[in-house]
């Protein structure tokens, strides 16, 4: 079970790609995703804000997206084990390929929820995005009063 997560993104205001990497005491998943047609950082916080207890209107024990990088696509699944902890599976697929596990990990809640806050504060581009400010606030509020 991890403890220790470091989470970074980079993402310029206007670029159709950013970069990212997740790591925890065991492995570590570096990619890039494309913006071209949605928010990938955006959607990764919607999935993680479903599977925190007590904060969505309808919580979900159990959460994907697709995460776009030509030609791959990365497939990440939440699974939240008990109130303190989630499970991440991070599928890699290249077209017309197998799907392929490249990350895997028990973690504990908090110290996911730790590592994206303070991905969002060392970065102001992504706090100019409201909805990504309000999850952040929210996950902010959840920690506090864990």
């Amino acid at each position: 079970m991890s403890h220790n997560i470091d989470f970074q993104y980079t993402y310029t205001s206007g670029d159709s790609w950013a970069s990212g990497c997740i790591s925890t005491e065991h492995q570590t998943f570096e990619f890039t995703c494309s913006y071209l047609f949605h928010n990938p950082f955006e959607e990764l916080l919607n999935a993680v804000y479903q599977i925190v207890p007590n904060l969505a209107a309808f919580p979900r024990k159990e959460i994907h997206f697709t995460m776009l990088d030509e030609p791959l696509e990365y497939r990440w699944e939440f699974r939240l084990i008990d109130d303190t902890h989630v499970r991440i599976n991070i599928y890699e697929k290249v077209y017309d390929s197998k799907t392929k596990l490249v990350f895997q990990d028990n973690c504990n809640l908090f110290s996911l929820l730790k590592a994206l806050t303070k991905c969002i504060a060392n970065n102001p581009e992504l706090r100019g995005n409201e909805n990504i400010e309000r999850i952040n606030k929210e996950f902010k509020v959840y920690l506090k009063n864990g």
